[in-house]
């Protein structure tokens, strides 16, 4: 997802066309919606002060999660994250006080004291490191294993195996969760690795520990009766009123006697409530159009939590000019083969009602009219709505069957399924929960299906034989090597037996690569910086040339393109809107694209 501004120009202008413009305009203003803070209000029964402290700007869609937002224990700082960026900033404003970046996207923070932040670095060696204020970041136990030599002597954990770390209220422990042989187990763990204590958890599935005290912990517990507050961990969930169905993190008052947390409303967003810990008794402390969630307290009482903008939909590029296609949320377009339709994945991305709790998002799978009314404030049909992640739908060449990546079932597969209907959806790959797959892609002949997965913790590519005939699969799935390279997507060439993808080198670095599909040596075509992960690829039809995404000169993510074999980059659009995922139509004649926005706004209420 990258201005050198340029004038576009528009030849034999029609007043229709200008009309069509004039929409356009005023539908490109939703991609930009949201920009504007507006401050969740405080409720009545305790009116506090509410104020804006910092913007936290994710660096793309597809595979990223949230930023990490903490306060520190005085309450004059906050740290969070954006990708594998950690800024510490003051609650008050003005430049940043510290900084660092990771190996990969960092999804947890927690304050030691005023001067050091622990961080997950999902890229690392090692998975947890610490950053100290002036002097830098560095593992936080650079070993694998600890072991501990105090009272449990001779207990042993694997530091890279915990979870959702929580500092206890002294900054001398350390609360995190791991998977043990026998189910969930909470771990507290001196601040240098040298004792360490365990819990099982034999009722319900606990995430997102935190200290009521210097010695009590809770979490978050999952049970049949639904998601609640535990405290101590493990034993039934507190009884609030009204009925509230948390999502984590929790904090708590410095006193342990008041919860702050995130709970699900009637829309499957999430509100922030405080909560009576002796009796249970509940208050909305904001409501916002998406979700307002992950508190932290400060000694002081000050509460700091973030707001979610995320907001994606489709565009096209056509002669030089952008317009919108869809008002609502939507991504990953793809082309009929000989229709003007249109693909998408369309949704709320809510956290709740919660696609299996994973990852708590509703993606469908639907279609665009594009011989309708643009932009279209609706999909034309929906295809797939399943009560999990569905999303990346791609028609055969024949146009007969249709193949869309889906979690339901507890898979993270591709499923298929004939346009006409008539028989069930049908899982044709079987990678399993976790697997990370893609989006899939058929070759022109209609025999392969190509996709992307992981593979011993590798993202690489996958084929499988598949007759769009009769949609049955005709060999088994086969890897696609290239070594050196985690691949994030792939498209065919017009000749079947060559592949252009996006692929990562390393932190930042990216790379689009030829790969021959019988096996061999990937050529590296052209290579660029960019945070934005996953951002898809495009071939054009005749497979002269690829487009691809990058920053600008002025950080927005813009469409690229580039001859497949040489010659200089060409940026293709210049609006102040963030793309990804670019698709051109069969003809040539039109690029599809996501227009993207993914923000966290950090708030602070002072008592």
């Amino acid at each position: 997802m990258t201005d050198a501004r340029r004038p576009i120009t528009i030849a034999r202008m029609s007043s229709r066309v200008l009309t069509l413009v004039g929409v356009a305009a005023i539908a490109a203003a939703v991609w930009a919606a949201g920009v504007g803070r507006v401050a969740a209000p405080v409720d009545a029964g305790r009116r506090g002060v509410t104020a804006w402290v910092a913007t936290a700007h994710q660096q793309g869609i597809v595979g990223y999660r949230d930023p990490a937002v903490a306060v520190s224990p005085s309450g004059r700082l906050v740290v969070f994250s954006e990708g594998r960026r950690v800024r510490v900033a003051g609650v008050e404003g003005g430049v940043d006080v510290s900084s660092t970046l990771a190996e990969g996207q960092v999804r947890h923070l927690a304050w030691i004291d005023d001067r050091r932040i622990i961080f997950e670095d999902g890229g690392a060696a090692w998975r947890w490191h610490l950053h100290e204020i002036g002097v830098g970041a560095r593992p936080l136990w650079p070993v694998a294993t600890l072991e501990s030599s105090g009272i449990t002597a001779g207990v042993t954990l694997e530091a890279n195996a915990l979870r959702q770390l929580s500092v206890s209220p002294d900054g001398g422990w350390i609360a995190g969760l791991a998977n043990g042989r026998d189910g969930p187990e909470l771990w507290r763990v001196r601040l240098d690795g040298q004792e360490l204590w365990r819990t099982p958890i034999t009722t319900g599935r606990p995430s997102w520990p935190a200290w009521a005290s210097a010695t009590e912990m809770a979490c978050v517990l999952s049970t049949p009766a639904g998601d609640g507050i535990s405290t101590p961990c493990g034993t039934a969930p507190l009884v609030t009123r009204p009925a509230l169905r948390i999502s984590g993190p929790i904090a708590f008052s410095a006193d342990g006697q008041t919860i702050y947390a995130g709970a699900a409303n009637r829309r499957g967003f999430l509100d922030l409530w405080r909560i009576t810990r002796a009796t249970g008794a509940a208050v909305q402390v904001t409501t916002t159009a998406r979700d307002a969630y992950g508190p932290t307290v400060a000694r002081d009482g000050t509460v700091v939590y973030r707001t979610q903008e995320y907001r994606t939909h489709l565009g096209e590029l056509v002669d030089g000019a952008v317009r919108p296609l869809t008002t609502f949320q939507s991504e990953t377009p793809w082309w009929h083969p000989t229709r003007p339709l249109l693909s998408m994945t369309y949704g709320t991305w809510r956290r709740q009602i919660d696609d299996a709790r994973y990852p708590d998002i509703a993606q469908e799978v639907g279609v665009l009219d594009l011989s309708g009314t643009l932009p279209a404030d609706a999909p034309t049909e929906v295809i797939a709505n399943s009560d999990s992640e569905d999303q990346g739908m791609a028609w055969s060449p024949n146009g007969r069957w249709i193949a869309f990546h889906s979690h339901r079932e507890m898979s993270d597969d591709i499923w298929l399924r004939p346009v006409e209907g008539g028989v069930p959806d049908r899982r044709i790959t079987m990678l399993g929960r976790g697997a990370e797959v893609g989006w899939p892609r058929w070759a022109p002949d209609g025999k392969t299906l190509l996709l992307d997965g992981t593979k011993d913790g590798r993202s690489v590519m996958f084929t499988i034989g598949l007759d769009q005939e009769t949609g049955q699969v005709t060999s088994e799935l086969r890897e696609i090597g290239a070594p050196g390279f985690e691949i994030t997507h792939g498209e065919w060439l017009p000749d079947g037996r060559r592949l252009v993808a996006i692929a990562k080198e390393g932190p930042g670095r990216h790379a689009v690569l030829l790969v021959p599909v019988s096996g061999g040596a990937a050529q590296v075509l052209h290579r660029f910086t960019s945070e934005h992960d996953f951002p898809g690829l495009s071939v054009t039809p005749d497979g002269a040339a690829f487009t691809f995404v990058a920053p600008a000169p002025d950080g927005v993510y813009q469409l690229f393109r580039r001859g497949l074999t040489s010659g200089p980059v060409e940026q293709l659009t210049f609006d102040p809107v963030h793309k990804s995922q670019p698709a051109w139509s069969p003809d040539g004649q039109r690029l599809a694209f996501t227009a993207w926005r993914y923000d966290a706004q950090i708030w602070r209420v002072v008592p």
